[in-house]
């Protein structure tokens, strides 16, 4: 790895968070720490638990972070609360610059449940006043617009359309009675197109949401790293994000990430134990351009 300036991605948390990753995180070995969502079922505790991390964050909420709210297509006192207490550090429609790396971090759409519906736009015209993926890249891209460099990365749950067909693919339906399919957010696509005919440049996708173990077929693995064009798409969702290693400790899951001068310059998965000694690490292989 090299010394140039680095982001830590935290994948789906799904509450399993130790007071050990919190020790890990603010060592501040990193420039930013980015987290892609679903942290519990609209557990409000474990949103403070992240919010209260001594460490400069940006926070992308799940679709388990809203899954009352959108159950009951209302607000409810937990995501309220939520929200509230994460206040600026979380990037749903909003914006960070990461100056040490000559780049800007746009957030995109929160709660995504994945697939072609927005499942409670009575939630998102509450909060966000938008209705339609179309409205929603709209913001997407409005946001870009604003960023004060021309490489950007694109935080969001869930990843875009357009990459995805079967099951193991990035972001490919791997459940139902029907598996198989894009499960991406046409927004989130949308926006992309958008904002690379605009000249800016988008280096990177951070998303999470559909795990790494397939549920269809039973024990297979999906594909979790896809260059599209001048873009590399990164699924952080590695779920359940702590592991037992054979000497019987516990490891944390993390990707590591560097950038310089608005370019991509390398990342890695590393395994963290509890008193933060990285015992297992490896630089994933990016998968082929698709057409």
């Amino acid at each position: 790895m090299t010394n140039s300036p680095s982001i830590l991605v935290v994948g789906d948390v799904h509450k399993e968070w130790r007071t050990a990753d919190t020790e890990f995180l603010e060592r501040k070995t990193q420039d930013l720490t980015l987290f892609v969502g679903d942290l519990g079922d609209e557990d409000v505790d474990m949103v403070r638990t992240i919010a209260n991390i001594g460490v400069r964050k940006a926070v992308m909420l799940g679709n388990h972070d809203a899954w009352r709210s959108f159950s009951e297509k209302r607000i409810t006192p937990n995501l309220q609360e939520s929200l509230e207490i994460l206040g600026e550090d979380h990037l749903a429609y909003d914006l960070t610059e990461w100056p040490e790396a000559q780049m800007s971090i746009v957030g995109a759409r929160p709660f995504s449940w994945g697939g072609p519906s927005l499942r409670s736009p009575e939630v998102y015209s509450e909060l966000y006043d938008v209705r339609s993926h179309r409205e929603s890249a709209e913001r997407i891209v409005e946001v870009a617009r604003q960023a004060q460099h021309r490489d950007i990365i694109i935080l969001a749950h869930n990843g875009p359309t357009g990459l995805s067909m079967e099951t193991h693919d990035i972001w490919g339906k791997d459940f139902g009675k029907s598996p198989r399919g894009d499960w991406g957010d046409e927004d989130l696509e949308l926006a992309i197109d958008h904002i690379k005919s605009l000249g800016i440049r988008v280096r990177l996708v951070i998303a999470g949401h559909m795990h790494h173990r397939l549920i269809t077929p039973r024990g297979a693995f999906r594909t979790r790293f896809l260059r599209h064009g001048n873009t590399v798409y990164i699924n952080a969702a590695v779920v359940p994000r702590h592991r037992c290693l054979a000497n019987g400790s516990v490891v944390s899951h993390y990707l590591k990430i560097h950038c310089e001068g608005g370019k991509l310059d390398t990342f890695q998965e590393i395994w963290v134990d509890v008193k933060g000694k990285v015992r297992d690490k490896h630089s994933p292989k990016v998968m082929e351009e698709v057409s």
